[in-house]
């Protein structure tokens, strides 16, 4: 019996003693006068979050359009567009254009001439669009397809069909699947990184 009053007086003691060290700890806090950093500082804090949460579109265009065009050329060979290509994959593609849907045939085209050049822009580049940022990545990628499409078409042997306006639809997904695609396996190989270093 004597024990549990023992114990039961050292723990109010202890609650009390605590109690006094932090009120004390909390009015020294309040009282203390605040700390701030230099001007200097604190303007260089702001301007580096500044600059590392605002999207670059000319950095990032100067290296998204560069990797998209030779993907995009080198995907000709494969598959050609508008009449504009090599005859490797011609066959195909007339088969193509001939047994699958008119929509489905131009949104599948559009889909592959920007697939890989996305996804080699989003390993290499790394950036993760987000935020306003996403949407200027998403205007270039939008941009891009548009001027691509005007190009292969106005280039190519076909007669303009407005069904092939769905080769637009595909070009933008593929531009942004193929880089989220990229970014993510980016990320993914950047935390095995580490681990393969040490093996």
């Amino acid at each position: 019996m004597s024990n549990h009053k023992l114990s039961r007086e050292s723990s109010q003691k202890l609650s009390l003693d605590w109690s006094h060290e932090a009120r004390c700890e909390f009015s020294a806090f309040v009282e203390a006068r605040p700390i701030m950093p230099r001007p200097a500082t604190e303007a260089a804090i702001f301007r580096l979050v500044r600059e590392r949460s605002l999207f670059n579109l000319q950095a990032f265009s100067a290296r998204f359009l560069p990797v998209q065009a030779v993907s995009g050329l080198a995907t000709l060979a494969v598959c050609p567009q508008f009449g504009i290509g090599g005859h490797w994959g011609g066959r195909l593609e007339a088969l193509l254009h001939v047994s699958a849907n008119p929509w489905l045939f131009y949104a599948t085209c559009g889909l592959f001439f920007v697939l890989f050049g996305a996804l080699l822009s989003g390993l290499l580049i790394g950036l993760r669009p987000r935020g306003a940022g996403g949407l200027g990545a998403y205007s270039l990628f939008a941009v891009y397809s548009l001027v691509a499409y005007l190009l292969l078409s106005l280039l190519g042997g076909e007669a303009f069909v407005l069904v092939s306006l769905a080769w637009l639809v595909g070009a933008l997904a593929g531009n942004i699947l193929g880089f989220e695609l990229g970014g993510r396996l980016r990320r993914t190989l950047g935390r095995f990184r580490p681990a393969l270093g040490s093996a």
